[in-house]
């Protein structure tokens, strides 16, 4: 009894020191996971902004973006704008003054889009000052969100928490790769509402949903496309009829807003759809379509539907296709069955970033593969202890 007594507070004692050991385990792997995604999300980011900036001096840029007055269907686009627009028109305009006034001062010190970008020359035009720093840095955050919105996806569907993270890390890092003939600053929000959309899907959440349908049709306007690929995982939370209601809702609020912005912008020049199928298909028929290379992170490497990537993609289907939940499986053939003939029809040849209803799937099929290769790391390495236990038992 006695020594129970006075052993009482060593226990207590003890089980602090693991509370607290076991409180900065987690929060120094999720500080250092903030980290890790930080720097990815940079050099993918800095990937696409060194091909494409903001289109700066050329047809549909930020300025036409701010401005309204970009060609058709482009300027539908106007969620980061409209927030960026909306951003310098609450900032007092002595703020204003004095950030453009500053960056002006010293543009090759100050203004590091500039200093780094030399060909984003719009951002050095100081009446956009405040509204082109804005995009970019929604942009950016948007591509940063991602990653954890994909990452989260993952989880939920494989539960494999460092294959989850490894594939949206992976997937953000050849992101832009998939920017072969155009990159935009909607691009890399559409990437985190697809992910979102997929995951409030999943887990039954309409509000939310609503809300990021909402949001990704401001952003670009074919997420109402992107919708229709939501049912398998709706069905698998509510009944026939709820989920057809829900998708029904989804669809009108996309509508609505695919409809209000067509009326807004109807005297912009352009057309809603540009036809190109006759000259993408007698593309894809070429065998040099094939063999194309590009500059990515400042190094010669395969461009769009280069065989290298072809093959790279059967592999991972190969490997992790028997895995894929039925769920996803007709996710898949739901969004190919409307991506592939939009795609075709009027897409800019070769341009990967117009498959983007697929990327979920891909996304997926690296984190399946992903967790093969360690699940088979682990089996090994518990092979190779367990055969040297024997040994030195012998």
């Amino acid at each position: 009894m006695y020594d129970d007594v006075h052993s009482q507070p060593h226990k207590i004692d003890y089980h602090k020191r693991m509370f607290k050991r076991a409180f900065f385990q987690a929060a120094s792997a999720k500080v250092l996971l903030l980290f890790i995604a930080f720097i990815v999300a940079s050099a993918s980011y800095g990937g696409f902004f060194l091909k494409w900036e903001f289109r700066d001096g050329k047809s549909y840029s930020a300025i036409e973006m701010f401005e309204g007055t970009a060609k058709r269907p482009f300027v539908y686009r106007q969620l980061l704008p409209g927030m960026a627009n909306a951003v310098e028109y609450v900032t007092p305009a002595s703020i204003n003054e004095k950030f453009q006034s500053w960056l002006a001062a010293d543009p090759l010190k100050r203004n590091f889009i500039h200093r780094f970008f030399p060909n984003a020359t719009d951002s050095t035009n100081t009446a956009y000052s405040v509204r082109y720093y804005t995009l970019y840095g929604l942009s950016f955050g948007s591509l940063f969100l991602a990653i954890f919105a994909l990452r989260a996806l993952c989880r939920e569907i494989y539960p494999d928490v460092p294959a989850a993270t490894l594939a949206a890390l992976t997937f953000v890092l050849i992101f832009p790769v998939m920017l072969t003939e155009g990159g935009y600053f909607y691009d890399m929000p559409e990437l985190l509402f697809m992910a979102l959309a997929m995951l409030l899907a999943i887990r039954g959440r309409i509000l939310p949903l609503v809300i990021v349908v909402v949001l990704a049709t401001l952003n670009k306007e074919s997420f109402l496309f992107f919708v229709l690929t939501l049912y398998p995982f709706l069905r698998n939370r509510f009944s026939l009829r709820n989920t057809v209601l829900i998708e029904v809702l989804l669809l009108a609020i996309a509508v609505i807003i695919n409809v209000a912005f067509k009326l807004h912008y109807a005297d912009n020049i352009g057309v809603p759809v540009q036809s190109q199928l006759v000259e993408h298909v007698l593309w894809l028929l070429k065998p040099s379509s094939y063999f194309a290379f590009e500059v990515n992170y400042g190094v010669p490497a395969p461009k769009g539907f280069n065989i290298i990537h072809v093959i790279v993609l059967a592999i991972l289907v190969r490997c992790g296709w028997r895995h894929v939940t039925p769920a996803v499986r007709q996710h898949f053939w739901i969004a190919l069955t409307i991506n592939l003939p939009l795609f075709l029809a009027f897409c800019y040849e070769g341009e990967l970033r117009n498959l983007s209803m697929l990327y979920m799937t891909l996304v997926l099929l690296f984190a399946i593969n992903i967790s093969i290769c360690l699940q088979r790391h682990y089996r090994d390495q518990v092979t190779i202890i367990n055969t040297d236990s024997n040994s030195n038992s012998t």
